[in-house]
């Protein structure tokens, strides 16, 4: 494990190679599919991801917040007492944890999926020199994955010129030293979203991915990710003991380092950015 964490300071990201067994793959791609048809049919009822989204049509690549009640399927709990998920995290960032995201992704059907090039929460010019991360974000892969581009070594330094213009721009084009990472079904992909990134899945590449990213309870600089439904009535009683003990260290964290104003202004603008451009993704690629 010790070389993977190494590899993950150094280069940003790190795929730990069949991490899960074919009943799980089994089991997770059959919630997946059965959220992912949700979603379709009604997508106006959740925080959905598009690449079109019009009056007369729309298409989807994924959704937010999959432990919201509307999403939530218990087999998403199984994530957090996977030992070979969770050992790489608590290798990172220690055994108290607290939760920040969970969605899931999938491919479009009539638009090829495109995303700008960034770093994650609007941090443009966030880095730490010597790799470390304030969180660690990941992609449990339940088909082959292609989808993930990346800068390697990005989080240590600022960004170039090529690259700053590019996420200015909100661009989608090659930019020097990229690669993309291939993961197989089982796969995880763990990353720092403080490198610069992007994705991409075209249509008819059938995808299947849970993207979750957690932090260390007390890291001093906070996802601020108590989302609404974690406090509503019996909520966190209806969750595994786990999965509540994440939310209550979020919850807890959260309510003692409130945001700022001008901070909270900023984040809600960065997101409809981030969502404006979901919707027009890859317009020229329509099929």
């Amino acid at each position: 494990m010790e070389q993977h964490v190494k590899a993950f300071w150094e280069k940003g990201f790190v795929v730990l190679p069949g991490v899960l067994d074919e009943p799980r793959l089994g089991r997770w791609r059959a919630a997946v599919d059965r959220m992912a048809a949700m979603v379709r049919a009604r997508p106006q009822d959740y925080e959905t991801r598009y690449t079109l989204l019009t009056e007369d049509n729309t298409d989807t690549w994924g959704v937010s917040h999959i432990f919201e009640p509307g999403l939530y399927d218990p087999v998403f709990a199984e994530v957090f007492e996977d030992r070979g998920v969770m050992s790489f995290v608590r290798w990172v960032l220690g055994e108290r944890l607290r939760f920040w995201t969970a969605h899931a992704l999938w491919e479009p059907a009539l638009v090829d999926y495109e995303l700008n090039w960034h770093k994650d929460n609007g941090d443009t010019d966030r880095f730490s020199p010597d790799g470390r991360s304030t969180h660690v974000q990941f992609n449990v892969c339940l088909t082959a994955d292609d989808c993930f581009h990346v800068v390697p070594g990005s989080h240590r330094r600022p960004l170039t010129e090529v690259e700053r213009t590019a996420v200015e721009k909100q661009g989608t084009g090659p930019l020097p030293g990229e690669i993309v990472v291939r993961c197989e079904p089982g796969d995880v992909l763990f990353m720092n979203h403080h490198a610069l990134h992007r994705g991409s899945c075209a249509v008819g590449v059938k995808r299947r991915t849970l993207h979750i990213n957690l932090q260390a309870a007390d890291e001093p600089t906070g996802g601020h990710s108590s989302w609404r439904f974690m406090r509503e009535e019996g909520y966190l009683q209806r969750m595994t003991a786990t999965v509540r003990e994440l939310m209550e260290n979020t919850i807890v964290w959260d309510d003692a380092h409130p945001l700022p104003l001008s901070e909270t202004v900023r984040r809600h603008r960065t997101s409809r950015q981030i969502k404006n451009h979901e919707a027009r993704a890859a317009e020229g690629t329509r099929r």
